[in-house]
């Protein structure tokens, strides 16, 4: 073996820069060369390290943390934990947190979920999707179809399989006609993008300009991942960033956007004020409006300890 590594790197010498990455294989993800694996599928999800659950073990293991929603010295500590984790989310993506909130849900379907049920559909809006999207956006549709909004999709090149520009940019221009009683016409672009920046199925790829493109069409919506842009809503999913924790994931949205967006319920801590007898309710401002229920709130914690881990040199 030790043979035939030093021809490999006689044939190869710039493999001999990886040290870093064996090191970091040896050290994180021994479990691979204990259990003879070779794992090749990270656009469906990541593998998590094994410093990343060691360090969440700790953390939870060093206090007692209760449900946030008492006001008690242990309560406060978990506020404090998940209020550390958003910060560290939106400093990861960019965003500022004087323009933008991030709302922890279950998954990134789950965010996705919230832009589309809430979204003011109606015949004056459109929705425009490429037909290339992972089934949790496909969904999306039908939120649109109820509210009597058109639903289109922008095809792909082929061979290429990429997003076609020219008949995108025609679709984009959709006619700004008006409906008597609607709002003025606007088409929104919905295209949910992994870590990997690959779709999740298949293989077209979005430009990453798309977001800042579309609000100057009129289209005032657009999901994305992608760092580089500046899109109105993002959803993500951590487990396909660092692998672990499952079970959380996260909508970034423009904070003054989430309140043009029309919640069909409510639930507990999602409301400020609510009656029985008057059937009347005030939603909670920001992201607590759309958190619903109790929070994964020893699990988020762990959401910190990821992007600290995804955002460390492999060497160290």
């Amino acid at each position: 073996m030790t043979e035939a590594y030093e021809e490999f790197l006689g044939e190869f010498p710039g493999c001999a820069s990886t040290h870093a990455l064996d090191a970091l294989r040896v050290r994180d993800y021994r479990r691979l060369d204990d259990e003879h694996q070779v794992y090749l599928d990270y656009t469906g999800g990541s593998l998590h390290a094994e410093s990343q659950v060691l360090q969440h073990a700790a953390l939870l293991n060093a206090t007692c943390l209760r449900q946030p929603a008492f006001g008690e010295p242990s309560s406060r500590g978990v506020t404090t934990l998940v209020e550390q984790a958003r910060q560290a989310v939106l400093e990861w993506f960019n965003a500022s947190p004087a323009e933008y909130s991030a709302v922890f849900t279950a998954n990134a379907t789950g965010a996705l979920k919230h832009v589309g049920e809430s979204y003011p559909f109606s015949q004056g809006t459109q929705l425009l999707l490429t037909v290339d999207n992972h089934n949790s956006v496909n969904g999306i549709r039908e939120f649109a179809r109820a509210k009597g909004a058109p639903v289109e999709y922008a095809p792909l090149t082929v061979p290429e399989l990429r997003i076609d520009r020219e008949r995108l940019d025609a679709m984009l221009a959709w006619p700004r006609r008006r409906v008597p009683g609607s709002l003025p016409s606007r088409a929104v672009e919905l295209h949910r993008r992994q870590a990997s920046a690959r779709p999740h199925r298949a293989g077209a790829r979005a430009r990453m300009g798309r977001p800042a493109r579309c609000r100057r069409l009129r289209a005032d919506r657009a999901v994305s991942t992608c760092r580089r842009s500046a899109p109105d809503f993002v959803s993500v999913s951590f487990y396909k960033m660092f692998g672990y924790p499952t079970g959380v994931g996260c909508l970034l949205a423009r904070t003054r956007l989430l309140g043009t967006l029309r919640r069909p319920w409510f639930a507990g801590g999602t409301v400020n004020f609510a009656t029985v007898n008057g059937r009347a309710c005030v939603l909670s401002p920001g992201e607590a409006g759309f958190e619903d229920g109790t929070l994964n709130y020893l699990a988020i914690p762990a959401v910190e300890v990821g992007l600290r881990h995804l955002g460390r040199p492999a060497s160290t």
